[in-house]
């Protein structure tokens, strides 16, 4: 199985004192998928995590993120493209940083984990939760 992931999702995975945030459902799926499937994080998430981090909203080094990130084969980064840019000009409704959130879950054709409501109104994406 493949997913993408949110920002806060993100954080709130590699966090272990912030697991309590994600649903019962979204811990097993990232947790199984860690370990045999692909999870597909957008570069801007990174971006976001850094942002948040440098703001003091988690608890984690950004670099200690991003090496865990690294040293899983089972993590992919997607990067911000042409070709992302070309679907993210199909996605309407949304602020940029979340049109090239849903754009990298349509572009890897995966679900996204994401407890953002105004995700899961967009046609062809599938929110889990």
């Amino acid at each position: 199985m493949e997913i993408t992931v949110d920002t806060h999702v993100l954080i709130w995975w590699m966090d272990e004192t912030l697991n309590k945030k994600l649903s019962k459902k979204t811990l097993k799926i990232i947790a199984d998928i860690e370990q045999t499937g692909t999870i597909y994080v957008p570069i801007i998430v990174l971006m976001e995590t850094l942002y948040l981090i440098e703001r003091g909203k988690g608890n984690l080094s950004f670099n200690h993120i991003l090496a865990n990130i690294e040293k899983n084969n089972h993590y992919k980064i997607i990067p911000f493209d042409t070709p992302l840019l070309k679907i993210a000009e199909t996605v309407k409704g949304l602020e940029a940083h979340d049109r090239i959130v849903v754009s990298t879950a349509l572009l890897t054709n995966s679900p996204l984990i994401s407890k953002d409501k105004e995700i899961g109104g967009i046609k062809g994406i599938k929110v889990i939760w």
